[in-house]
Parts: C-alpha cells; structure tokens; sequence
C-alpha cells in the first residue's frame, strides 16, 4: 500500500480518500478505522454494488441478520452489506430505532401495519414493503414503544 499526502491550504477540513481496485476486507478495514477518528453521531457507511454510501437513519428502514450478513434496506427497498454487528448499529441508530428480534431493527416511524401471527409474535410491514416477525422476547418493549 502507498500513501500519499498533498497540502493544500484551500482545504477547510481533512479528507481521506481510498483508492482501490475493488472493495476487499483490508479496504473495510481501513474504512472502519478512520470512521472512529471523529464523531459522525449515526451516520453509517454500507456498501452496494462494489460502492460505499454514507446514509442517514431517516433513510433506513429495517437493519437484519441474513444469512450471517448484516443487511440494510432503506425506503426503496435498496439492500446494503453492513460490516458492524447488530448491536452497535443499534447503539449509533438512537432512539427512533427499536429492537423486534435478536437479528432485527427497525425505525419505528417508517412501520407500515402490524398484524397477529403464529406462538404469540406479531407480523411487522415496513412502508417499503420489507417485512419480518416481532419475536415474543421483544414484543413487550415493541408494544410500550406504540402504546399497545
């Protein structure tokens, strides 16, 4: 690997920029690290397509475990690869987010309906159309969340 730094005294503020043939683990690698160097508050970083893209919660609908990937949707039902675990997704998301199984977060205000399923969990549709089950371990703090 190379580096490489230019001064240039126009710049208000320090950029890094990676440059690489394609997105491998030592590039999600280095990502990660300089992602810690400041607060970005809940901003995230996923990748799609060989792209990184920094999305904001509002943008985000539902964050899940699928297959031993983290994967995000956001409104248009667009899929993303997440390299942190669910739990610090959740830590950085805040508030507007909830918990509706050990693999699966949702922003609360981009629920669509809910509905009645089998062994007592509950049926969650997000506005995009992307859906999963509320498992009964956190439907109680699901429900006190929304009132029920």
């Amino acid at each position: 690997m190379r580096v490489e730094i230019k001064i240039d005294p126009n710049i208000g503020e320090p950029t890094i920029v990676i440059h690489a043939p394609k997105i491998t683990p030592e590039v999600m690698m280095w990502v990660d690290m300089f992602e810690g160097i400041e607060d970005k508050s809940s901003l995230l970083i996923a990748r799609s397509h060989d792209k990184l893209f920094v999305l904001e919660p509002e943008q985000i609908e539902i964050v899940r475990t699928e297959g031993g990937d983290i994967k995000l949707y956001n409104r248009e039902a667009q899929e993303y690869m997440l390299t942190k675990p669910l739990h610090e997704i959740h830590g950085r998301l805040g508030s507007g987010f909830v918990r509706i199984s050990k693999s699966a977060i949702v922003n609360v205000s981009r629920v669509d309906h809910l509905s009645n399923s089998f062994n007592g969990t509950m049926y969650i549709v997000m506005k995009n159309g992307v859906s999963d089950y509320i498992s009964r371990k956190y439907l109680g703090d699901f429900k006190k969340r929304f009132g029920l």
